[in-house]
């Protein structure tokens, strides 16, 4: 497979502004606002740290003329004093100063300016209000938008937001399989030096670590180790670790389970994890463009019926699988969600049940293609890896 390039191509960003404005007139909206971190990464380009809560960043996108992008003043500054290209293609900046000029609350950051310079004053604008998307502004400051545009409609963005990021492009595709391809290297060099006595935080170190060796980004998070029942966190015989999570290539995160039995497996152990991965793959041959989610999780719903194991799936989760891109994401794989899968989603089909040693999810990250699906997470394979 061809190298991945680390930077995202600038037909990105070209597809999504279009693919945005087309359903900004879908749904007659005349501007978009973007105010969560991770959709302006996605159409702006520009990452904008979790600890940054104080300095909120917009994305102002109207319908025609050229978008806005509004925020604080260290990445002009670190461009300007370190040569390097400001993190956003972006052309019309709006800097704001690190702390506002005013002790007043609520505070305009600079959103108030570059809707009055598009002219957006009495339009149709769309922001985040639900449906998986946030709101990274003060209420206060919203409630200051909405005051100084009496004129203005304010309705939910999710339709748009995520009419994009569902459906994932090419170079997002190969930035996922990455991101997969590099997590199951550093959880197969992992696995391979488990020993009983071992910690469930030192096997987070050490993913971590080949996470980076491998490639991965450097702000990826280790994955989740659970199922250590002695004293320190430590793995004796007969528990099960149960990986869950874990890196990003680009922004683009991997999330597929593994489990490892420290010790031979008690004939109970290995039939529930085959069992639920014959589940698993039955689901997942059902998965095809057409098929809604609801129809995905009821047909998981009908196999774990006809077994004597405790459902998680049908309390309290209602729900077997979810998008992955940035983030988790929509669609839900879950009988409230009768989307219809459609060839680019990205999904982790997940069915689940309790067990003596805790959550048992077969989980694989795949792709939904023209006739069905690719898997991505395939390395390490699937069944229970045994720790001598």
């Amino acid at each position: 497979m061809a190298a991945v390039p680390q930077v995202v191509p600038q037909q990105e960003y070209v597809d999504r502004v279009a693919k945005a404005r087309k359903l900004m007139r879908e749904q007659k909206v005349d501007g978009l606002i973007v105010t969560d971190p991770v959709s302006i990464y996605y159409f702006a380009g520009m990452k904008i740290p979790t600890w940054q809560k104080g300095r909120p960043s917009a994305l102002v996108l109207p319908l025609d003329g050229e978008p806005v992008l509004v925020t604080w003043s260290g990445p002009e500054m670190f461009a300007r004093l370190y040569h390097r290209p400001f993190p956003s293609w972006v052309q019309d900046k709006r800097i704001y100063p690190e702390a506002p000029m005013t002790h007043e609350e609520p505070v305009d950051w600079g959103i108030i300016g570059a809707l009055k310079d598009r002219r957006l004053g009495d339009a149709r604008l769309a922001i985040e209000m639900g449906d998986g998307c946030r709101l990274a502004m003060p209420l206060n400051d919203f409630l200051l938008l909405q005051k100084t545009f009496p004129k203005a409609t304010f309705v939910d963005s999710s339709p748009i937001i995520w009419g994009c990021r569902v459906i994932k492009s090419k170079w997002e595709q190969a930035c996922s399989r990455n991101a997969c391809e590099i997590g199951g290297r550093a959880w197969k060099r992992a696995i391979a030096e488990l020993k009983p006595g071992i910690a469930a935080r030192e096997i987070q170190r050490r993913i971590l670590q080949y996470y980076l060796e491998e490639g991965a980004d450097l702000d990826s998070e280790p994955p989740t180790a659970l199922g250590a029942t002695g004293q320190g966190g430590t793995f004796q015989k007969g528990d099960i670790l149960y990986l869950d999570g874990g890196c990003s290539f680009m922004g683009y995160r991997m999330d597929f389970t593994r489990r490892c039995v420290f010790g031979p497996p008690s004939e109970r152990q290995q039939a529930e994890h085959d069992g639920m991965w014959d589940i698993l793959f039955k689901v997942m041959d059902r998965m095809k463009p057409g098929v809604s989610m609801a129809e995905i999780f009821e047909y998981s719903q009908s196999l774990l019926a006809k077994t004597n194991w405790t459902n998680y799936s049908n309390h309290p989760a209602k729900r077997i699988g979810h998008g992955i891109g940035l983030e988790n994401e929509p669609p839900s794989l879950s009988p409230f969600d009768h989307r219809l899968l459609e060839p680019g989603m990205i999904i982790t089909p997940e069915p689940k049940i309790e067990t003596v040693e805790g959550l048992l999810n077969p989980e694989e990250h795949i792709v939904i293609t023209a006739s069905g699906y690719e898997i991505y997470s395939k390395h390490p394979d699937w069944p229970l890896h045994v720790v001598q």
